[in-house]
């Protein structure tokens, strides 16, 4: 790759050690595509996001299924220099993942709780 890249190992809270490789300051377009075509098993960190290879076409990123036009589009987004576009990508990966579904219905129990106590007064 070039000068900017990086391995880092993290260790999580269970005392799991996984390399991940990181791309400084901003994986290009390039990159991400030479990143899928080695097939690397190492996962790959942009802003912040994990990425892993997951058979042929299919990339996850923090746990929700991608193709990879559409991880493409990912990396694209976040690595915009619009807060929309980065914005848009965030949301697009808690689609994926459920963590906007959760949102939501914790939105909606919230609302639900307010109405039966402004209806109780």
């Amino acid at each position: 790759m070039n000068g900017s890249d990086s391995r880092a190992r993290q260790v999580d809270r269970k005392g799991k050690v996984t390399e991940v490789w990181y791309s400084l300051p901003a994986l290009s377009e390039d990159q991400y595509r030479e990143w899928v075509n080695r097939r690397s098993a190492l996962p790959l960190a942009v802003k912040g996001h994990t990425f892993v290879l997951k058979g042929d076409n299919v990339i996850m990123v923090d746990g929700g299924k991608f193709l990879y036009e559409d991880a493409l589009e990912l990396v694209k987004l976040l690595n915009s220099k619009s807060p929309l576009d980065q914005f848009n990508a965030n949301l697009m990966i808690a689609e994926r993942n459920g963590a906007l579904r959760v949102a939501v219905l914790a939105l909606i129990a919230v609302i639900i709780i307010v109405v039966i106590l402004l209806a109780l007064h």
